[in-house]
This record gives C-alpha cells, sequence and structure tokens, in this order.
C-alpha cells in the first residue's frame, strides 16, 4: 500500500514548524465521528497558530460517512491519506506499513523536527497508530477522549420491568472488554500516550486510579459540544422532512445499531421482534440502517425478518444524507426519543438536551445515566427486555428522563481549551527518546 500525500500542505506546515522551533501536532482522523469532533479543534488550532498536519485514515471510507468532512469544513485541509482499508487485522497491518512511510518521509523532509501525533477516542487507529509511531521514534501521543472506560451494573437479572430505573442506584462495575474492541483500544491508546484530555473529572478520576501522572492529565471538555453548538446552528439545503415527508407527522423514536456485539442473530431477532411488536400498537419508529445492520442482516439471513417489521410498520431508512439531518430531527417536536448502541451520541444527545435510551448492557459515558440522567440503558438481553424498557421510556417519560433541562457538562469552545493545552504542551515536547542501534 501507498499513502496519499499534498506535498505543499506538508512543507507549508514543516517550513512553519521550523521557522519557530517547535514540534508538528499530526492530527489524525480515523472515523466519521473523528471529522465530526476534531472539527472545531482543527480550526483552534489554526487560530492559535500552532503547526498541525491534518491526517486520514481512510478507515472510514463510504462517501455518506465521510460527508462530515466537508460539512465541517476540513475536507481540503486533509494533508495525507494513509489509504488503510479491510479487516482489522488488514488495517493494523495497512497503518504499520504508513507509520514506516511517513516516519521516513519526514525524516528527509525535517529530521530535526518532532511530529506528534493527536488521536481521539477510541479507534483501532487512535489504539494501533500512536504505538506503532512510539516503536519507531520514541515520541509519544496527545490522547483526546482520555479516560473513558464501559461501565454497567454488575448484574441485569433484577432490573427488568419498572425496576430498570433502579440501575442508578445499584453497584455499577468496569466491563473491560466492552465493547469489544473500542473498549481495549482507549485503555492501550493512553498508554503511548504522553498528554491525557479528559472530557469530565470522572475520567481524570479513572486516570489517576490506574497510575497515571496528574501533571499529565486535563480535564478539557468533549468536542462533541463544539460539534453540535456548530451544526446546530446551521441548516441543510434540504430539510430532513424534504428527504423523508413522513417522519413530519407524530412522534417517532429514532433507532439505529451498529456494534459488533449487538450484530449477532439472536440479539438482531430480539431487537427487531421488540420493535416489531410497539409498530403493532400503533408505535412510530425509524430504523436507519448503517452498513454494518445490513451486512448482519445479510449474514444471519434475517432479510425475512426486516421485512416482517417493515409490514408490521416499522420504517426503514438508509443512512440519512447529513449529520444536520440529525440533529434537525432529533431537536424536533416529531422525536419522542433516540434508542442507540452509539457512544459519542450520547453526549451529542445530552448536549443537545434530548432523551435517550442506549442499547447496551454497559457504557463509557456512565455520567450521562448516573448523574445527568439523561440516559438510560436497555440492554438488548431478549425480547421482553427491549420491549419493557422501550414501553416503560415511552409511557412515561418523566420516570426515566425527571431532570429537564439537564446540567450540561461536556464544556463549551472544547476546540480551543485542547488547542491552548497543545500550545502549553509543545514546550515539553522532546524529539525522540534515545532508541537503541539497531532497535
Amino acid at each position: 500500500m501507498t499513502i496519499s500525500i499534498q506535498h505543499d500542505k506538508v512543507k507549508s506546515v514543516f517550513a512553519d514548524a521550523g521557522h519557530h522551533n517547535r514540534p508538528v501536532f499530526m492530527i489524525v482522523i480515523a472515523t466519521k465521528p473523528c471529522y465530526v469532533k476534531l472539527a472545531s479543534l482543527i480550526q483552534a488550532c489554526e487560530e492559535q497558530s500552532i503547526s498541525s498536519l491534518v491526517i486520514e485514515s481512510g478507515q472510514h471510507y463510504d462517501a455518506v460517512l465521510t460527508e462530515a468532512g466537508t460539512l465541517f469544513n476540513i475536507a481540503d485541509k486533509i494533508a495525507i491519506n494513509l489509504n488503510v482499508s479491510g479487516s482489522m487485522l488488514k488495517k493494523a497491518s495497512d497503518l504499520a506499513l504508513a507509520v514506516e512511510q511517513l516516519v521516513h518521509y519526514f525524516a528527509e523532509l525535517a529530521p530535526d523536527t518532532c511530529v506528534v501525533p493527536v488521536v481521539s477516542g477510541d479507534t483501532l487507529t487512535s489504539n494501533v497508530l500512536p504505538q506503532y509511531w512510539y516503536l519507531a521514534t520514541g515520541i509519544r501521543a496527545v490522547h483526546v477522549e482520555a479516560g473513558l472506560r464501559s461501565m454497567g451494573p454488575a448484574s441485569w437479572h433484577s432490573l427488568r420491568g419498572d425496576k430498570l430505573l433502579l440501575q442508578r442506584q445499584c453497584d455499577w462495575v468496569w466491563h473491560r472488554d466492552m465493547p469489544f474492541p473500542e473498549g481495549i483500544d482507549t485503555v492501550l491508546t493512553s498508554c503511548v500516550s504522553d498528554l491525557l484530555l479528559a472530557p469530565i473529572k470522572r475520567n481524570q478520576h479513572t486516570l489517576l486510579s490506574e497510575g497515571y501522572q496528574p501533571e499529565n492529565i486535563e480535564i478539557v471538555g468533549s468536542l462533541s459540544a463544539d460539534a453540535v453548538a456548530l451544526q446546530s446552528k446551521q441548516k441543510p439545503e434540504k430539510t430532513i422532512y424534504d428527504c423523508y415527508p413522513e417522519l413530519a407527522h407524530g412522534k417517532w423514536i429514532r433507532v439505529d445499531i451498529h456494534r459488533r456485539e449487538n450484530l449477532t442473530k439472536p440479539i438482531l431477532t430480539a431487537l427487531l421482534s421488540a420493535l416489531q411488536q410497539l409498530a403493532t400498537e400503533k408505535i412510530q419508529i425509524v430504523f436507519v440502517k448503517y452498513n454494518a445492520f445490513i451486512s448482519a442482516v445479510e449474514h444471519h439471513q434475517l432479510a425475512s425478518l426486516v421485512e416482517q417489521t417493515r409490514e408490521a410498520g416499522v420504517v426503514f431508512h438508509e443512512l440519512w444524507p447529513s449529520y444536520q439531518h440529525v440533529l434537525e430531527f432529533v431537536t424536533s417536536e416529531h422525536c419522542r426519543f433516540v434508542y442507540s448502541d452509539s457512544g459519542g451520541l450520547q453526549e451529542e444527545l445530552h448536549s443537545l438536551n434530548v432523551p435517550m435510551l442506549t442499547c447496551r448492557a454497559s457504557t463509557d459515558r456512565p455520567e450521562t445515566v448516573l448523574d445527568t440522567w439523561s440516559n438510560l440503558l436497555v440492554p438488548p438481553l431478549d425480547h421482553a427486555f427491549v420491549y419493557a424498557g422501550l414501553r416503560l421510556a415511552i409511557d412515561e417519560p418523566q420516570k426515566v428522563w425527571p431532570t429537564s433541562p439537564v446540567q450540561k457538562i461536556y464544556g463549551e469552545n472544547v476546540g480551543q481549551t485542547i488547542a491552548a493545552s497543545l500550545s502549553r504542551y509543545q514546550s515539553k515536547v522532546k524529539r525522540r527518546i534515545d532508541i537503541p542501534e539497531g532497535y
């Protein structure tokens, strides 16, 4: 594989860094959420005159998924595309080759300039690229969204029906491997990072308990808050109701499922059966089909069940054209609540004061359940559990989401805050550690 390089853009950044005797911060875009979240940071780095280089891994290649690059005005800022593709192992091997190419390219271009990866969240790229970079150069990364750990009730056996609400009072534990593999990705990313940017105090406490030094941790808020603040002010050329006129009538539950653990045959069968039952009771449901869901339906031969669910009244949509459409709909009077297994959406909907149910047995945003009460876990244990959880939220929303408006915890102008952290951090950056010859 060969990486794609916009040489003029790269040379301009390195010339600026060399002129001011400072490092280059390599901001890594891995997936669609990275486009959404990192946009305000990229803009802030420009405004604060930080030498930053934007690269894309290629991990998400679908046109609809990557339209966020254009929407957030950062597509033309990407200087390098690593062109990784394929399975997880294939992407990991592609990243190794890409890092090797980058190291040699940068060494020839500017051998005395330190390049510091800035990675976000819990993606395969955020895990693997900093490790390879550290092995090749001795330079540690900056981890945005550090300290997130997937937490949930130790047991769900006693939390059925109306007792679902007791999840806010019971003991929560760390579900180390969930979601897979993101639960491990985020831990390993911090291991090779020197600056850990935690969204909230809960994440800081986690990092301290794991032995990270206080001077390496900063609380900065979540870039999700910047994203929704920016895009909520914008209007798409076509509204969501121009694209899907049926959504302009009544109140809908928006559902989307894409995580690996929810794409097994038993879980998909339970989920679709529960939605089917609700639809027969005249509950309006729109199910947005992510590519992973479509592939799982084909793999498990569940097309007939999807069709039965559609015939019962559930409306299935392809991926909505724009992130702005999501914000437009969920903040409208036509959205009853959202049921999703997304992690970032829990932050985004909290920032928008939109009620959410999370289709997982644990969450890396436990604060949305335990602290702000803007969210509740409804794991897909079986058909009856899903149906009862959704029915409770439909019939007694005041019990499920008892506070309104919720306390906003993810900050504002977060990109500017992180850029300021990078500006302070650059004076501490060493070019590399002393790697033994032949290593």
